[in-house]
């Protein structure tokens, strides 16, 4: 293995951002991170010499993560770090800004809490798919490494998990001149409230069996997003509106990955989204009218066909002859203006990374994986979900001290007969 890291770190790269990517080192600053966080619980306590062990071991893996940023006279550009990146004890709060000069000129990093490894991962550098893969890798490493007694105690020399190194821009590569999706500039509802202190985030979350909702869900035949995505609407028009007509819609921001779609196997950001919502105009809605209408915008909007219309529209932009050799600042403020156009479309953003898969051998090591998003003034509320085996774990991350949508969405899913576990972290003081 160390051969492998030698020869690995020896060599120095550079790649370009991918399609998505570009945005993010424009519009990220201290307030506004474009961190998020894949976490995985173990059932035992970490041990930092390990996990560092463990994370020196999947580094070779992984090139896509192996980057420092740099900036180039049209493009910003991804170089090989040569450095070490170095694991920390959580000692703040969740998906905060990530410094390069104070992280080895990393764009991630590794830290834990007890039994929990945290990846806090720069959205330039991949989406949440790619950073999922990492984690299972370092966690499956750790779990070797602190369990020499087992059977398989020898950490192999092969990757793990399946793990491609693929660097390929699938925006680009599956780009067509096909009709473009435009920007949705129009304005939705925006959540608001007294917010917690500068750079404080609050979290809550809550456990679910996965049988259980998958059950539910197939019995209304809509998928666990499509729920989910109706019970937010539902909470703001009841909690937040108190069921009377605004004049902007809420509307949900559910990215989508796109792998699947065009037989991908980047390692850099490849997704979309879809948005999903509705304009309140009555105060006698029912449940199942919101969820009806939810789960038909859902179901028109997941095709390939929509999918290489965005593309198509981003895409173009970067091929445009006028703005590609455009100097780096003059295209950043072009790209920040029109993210802030469409930056006041969404209300909140619902992420759903899926079903999370590990060798059966790590299994019973293991209790359950989080996402956590991080938020901005716009969107002070996130929803992150994730599954493992038996429990699903959905997470809100808040810059509000109310949590008035957390406790009406969790209120909803008991009422629909649904158990809920609730935690919360030292931000908020009150029963959710």
């Amino acid at each position: 293995m160390d051969k492998i890291a030698i020869r690995h770190f020896s060599e120095t790269k550079w790649h370009k951002l991918d399609n998505t990517a570009t945005i993010f080192p424009v519009i990220s600053n201290r307030n506004f991170s474009s961190v998020y966080r894949v976490s995985v619980r173990l059932k035992q306590n970490i041990v930092p010499e390990l996990l560092q062990r463990a994370l020196d071991d999947t580094m070779p893996w992984f090139e896509s993560f192996n980057v420092r940023i740099r900036r180039g006279v049209f493009w910003y550009y991804f170089e090989t770090n040569k450095k070490r990146p170095l694991i920390s004890e959580e000692q703040s709060g969740p998906c905060g800004y990530i410094d390069p000069t104070a992280n080895n000129n990393f764009l991630f990093r590794v830290s834990y809490f007890k039994r929990r490894i945290n990846l806090e991962v720069f959205h330039a550098v991949t989406d949440g798919s790619g950073a999922i893969n990492f984690l299972k890798e370092l966690s499956c490493r750790y779990i070797v490494l602190a369990n020499q007694e087992d059977s398989s105690a020898a950490a192999p020399e092969l990757p793990i998990v399946e793990v491609t190194s693929d660097f390929e821009d699938s925006y680009v590569k599956n780009y067509t001149k096909t009709k473009k999706a435009g920007l949705d500039t129009n304005r939705s509802y925006q959540m608001k409230g007294d917010k917690l202190p500068l750079f404080s985030t609050g979290v809550v979350q809550g456990y679910l069996d996965t049988k259980s909702l998958l059950n539910f869900c197939r019995q209304k035949n809509i998928t666990i997003t499509q729920y989910f995505s109706a019970v937010l609407v539902w909470s703001m028009y009841k909690e937040f509106l108190n069921s009377q007509p605004y004049k902007y819609p809420i509307m949900i921001f559910v990215p989508v990955n796109l792998r699947p779609f065009f037989d991908s196997t980047s390692t850099l950001n490849f997704f979309s989204s879809i948005t999903v919502g509705m304009k309140i105009e009555r105060s006698d809605y029912t449940f199942d009218e919101v969820l009806t209408l939810i789960a038909k915008q859902c179901k028109e909007q997941l095709t390939k066909e929509h999918f290489s219309q965005k593309i198509a529209g981003n895409v173009a932009l970067g091929k445009n002859l006028a703005i590609r050799f455009l100097p780096r600042q003059i295209k950043n403020l072009i790209m920040k203006a029109a993210y802030l156009f469409s930056y006041k479309s969404t209300t909140i953003t619902v992420s759903n990374l899926g079903s999370v898969r590990v060798p059966e051998k790590f299994k019973k090591y293991i209790e359950h994986f989080e996402l956590l998003i991080s938020v901005t003034d716009r969107e002070p509320t996130k929803c992150g979900i994730v599954s493992f085996e038996d429990r699903l774990v959905v997470t809100f991350t808040s810059r509000l001290c109310n949590t008035y949508l957390q406790r009406a969405f969790f209120r909803k899913l008991s009422a629909d007969g649904l158990d809920v576990v609730i935690e919360s972290n030292g931000a908020y003081y009150e029963n959710v």
